[in-house]
């Protein structure tokens, strides 16, 4: 009897001994690192997290887990995450034996664009018998900057026509007013004062001057970060503002082609700040790709009304070509893009999805929208 008992009592002990020491020391000895393969990506993008884990003692880890804390919007393949509203949680589980490393790939998908932080991992480990669980959160910090991917400039807009409905119109939307390079067919959108009219009488239709780009052209890019006239804590129509800052991505992308020297001006700044974004006019990729990051960081809220920040902000502009990107229009911007077409700037307003009835354009000022009402939807993971 008392040799059972002596056994039970040396058992006890070397378990709460086995368990004191994976408690003391699972973590003495372990390294574990986390990073992007890039610090840069684009929306649509596959990229690699890299994870690496080092026991460089003498004390097995028969089972460990990093639990990794990522965004919802980085989609981990093959793996068995858990999405909870804007949050992924990541499970990777370790079995390390004494001076090993272990090194995983993870193929990570960017589903959309925004700045990315890994800041913190917790690294769970237990004894041999599973009687405790020690656990260690370790700095990381990996942080990985996901571009808006730029839409395609020759996929079709609308020009909004109350009485018939909309008609489609495929066209680049800049274009210099001084350098004519031919004629070519009136299409709807085109102003009265591009048509040839000498060629309209030789051909019996209506035909326009075909303009190009010259050297003195540049480009104000203007975005409006409300998706509606009155937005107090953030934006309502996020998917309308993503496309929104994918068509800025878009002119900004093709500035790259023709040498256009571009600028940008957003009732909108970085997170926490009240102020708004206003960049000078410069051309070449190093200020695109500037441009690019300031629209990766922009937060869904707005710093001010935007009929405000166009009758301030945006007051003094005069490029030679003005785009302006919209969830919403109303007469004060309208009077804003009439005002400056009066000017001598070249106008568009690009209205993000079909205009209500109730809204009628001046006749004279180019409106386009940007896709049919019910087709957004960013990619869920």
């Amino acid at each position: 009897m008392m040799t059972l008992l002596a056994v039970l009592v040396l058992l006890v002990l070397a378990v709460w001994l086995q368990g004191l020491v994976f408690r003391k020391f699972s973590f003495r000895k372990l390294r574990y690192t986390c990073r992007f393969s890039t610090s840069e990506a684009m929306e649509g993008d596959e990229i690699a997290l890299i994870e690496e884990v080092e026991n460089r003692g003498l004390l097995p880890l028969p089972w460990l887990k990093a639990e990794l804390t990522s965004s919802r919007w980085l989609e981990f393949a093959d793996s068995q995450s858990l999405v909870t509203e804007e949050t992924r949680f990541v499970p990777s589980f370790f079995m390390m034996k004494p001076h090993h490393k272990v090194t995983r790939r993870w193929k990570v998908r960017c589903l959309k664009r925004g700045i990315y932080d890994l800041k913190k991992v917790v690294l769970v480990t237990t004894d041999l018998l599973g009687g405790c669980s020690p656990s260690q959160m370790v700095d990381v910090n990996a942080r990985l900057t996901v571009l808006p991917a730029p839409a395609d400039l020759t996929l079709d807009f609308r020009t909004p026509k109350h009485m018939i409905g909309d008609v489609i119109v495929r066209r680049h939307l800049l274009f210099d007013p001084f350098l004519i390079a031919g004629v070519r067919a009136y299409t709807p959108g085109d102003t009265m004062n591009r048509i040839h009219w000498l060629a309209t009488a030789r051909q019996g239709e209506l035909m326009v001057h075909n303009n190009e780009y010259s050297a003195g052209q540049s480009l104000s890019v203007i975005l409006n970060m409300q998706s509606r006239p009155y937005e107090k804590d953030g934006v309502i129509d996020k998917d309308k503002i993503e496309d929104a800052i994918r068509l800025a991505a878009g002119y900004f992308d093709s500035t790259l082609r023709t040498g256009i020297p571009v600028r940008f001006l957003c009732n909108a700044g970085p997170l926490h700040s009240r102020e708004a974004v206003v960049t000078e006019e410069y051309h070449g990729r190093e200020h695109v790709n500037e441009l690019m990051r300031r629209l990766a960081a922009l937060p869904l809220s707005s710093t001010e009304n935007f009929p405000t920040f166009l009758g301030t902000t945006c007051r003094d502009i005069n490029s030679s070509d003005i785009v302006i990107l919209t969830c919403y229009a109303n007469a004060d911007i309208f009077a804003y893009a009439t005002q400056k077409q009066a000017m001598g700037s070249n106008v568009r307003l690009i209205h993000i999805g079909s205009l209500p009835d109730t809204v009628e354009p001046p006749d004279d000022l180019p409106v386009f929208t940007y896709r049919e009402e019910g087709s957004y939807g960013t990619s869920q993971p």
